[in-house]
């Protein structure tokens, strides 16, 4: 990516920064952004030497659909900012799955690569929706021109609201590998996450709906159990 397009960047993120930065949630997250609907949270990591990052947004859709497009690995690349590839590498059960990711970094930095393992849940009560991502970094062998990630956490969670809509959160605690500063960090901490979710809203999810799955619970006639 052109620097003087990450330098943008940067300066966006460091006006909503000043704009919300007495803002904070519970366990230290920080609102670092609020543009487009959409609420980029910080906070320090013990793992990693990037920040943890929370992105909030709301989409009109169903909790099936939802669960749908974020199982269809082939399309990642397709709206995951910097995601070149992404390859299933096995399918546990319905709810489980092993996949390979490839994420593009500029020159002249080395590419990403991870082995990600990921679970659904739904809980009965509130209906809300989660999937669960961490790496298994030894589960392949390494592709000596990348880097691989050697930790990855990350937590999707759908939350049915009233007229259709879901409140949708994506959690990450991510360890890239390699000598990560820079223009680089910022781009693994916001430009990233930012772009990911801004795709999120702006993709075809109707081309989705009718999926059906064995695990997943619609809310009823419009009514949306409470959350805790």
């Amino acid at each position: 990516m052109p620097l003087q397009k990450m330098s943008s960047f940067r300066a966006l993120v460091a006006s909503s920064a000043l704009l919300f930065s007495s803002v904070t949630l519970a366990n230290d997250w920080q609102l670092d952004m609020d543009e487009n609907g959409i609420q980029l949270y910080t906070k320090e990591s013990q793992s990693s030497p990037l920040k943890q990052v929370k992105v909030v947004t709301n989409v009109k859709a169903s909790l099936s659909s939802l669960v749908s497009f974020l199982s269809d690995h082939s399309a990642f690349p397709e709206w995951m900012d910097k995601v070149a590839k992404v390859e299933k590498l096995k399918d546990i059960s319905e709810k489980e799955s092993i996949t390979y990711t490839v994420v593009d970094a500029p020159w002249p930095e080395r590419d990403r690569d991870s082995v990600l393992y990921s679970r659904w849940e739904q809980n009965p009560e509130t209906l809300v929706v989660t999937k669960k991502v961490f790496s298994e970094p030894q589960y392949l062998n390494k592709d000596s021109s990348m880097i691989r990630s050697p930790s990855f956490e990350a937590e999707w969670v759908l939350t049915p609201k009233s007229g259709g809509m879901v409140e949708v959160a994506y959690t990450s605690d991510y360890d890239p590998g390699g000598d990560v500063q820079g223009w680089l960090l910022d781009m693994f901490t916001y430009e990233m996450p930012y772009n990911t979710i801004k795709n999120l809203k702006a993709s075809a999810l109707g081309k989705y709906e009718g999926a059906k799955f064995a695990f997943i619970k619609e809310p009823v006639g419009g009514k949306v159990a409470m959350t805790q």
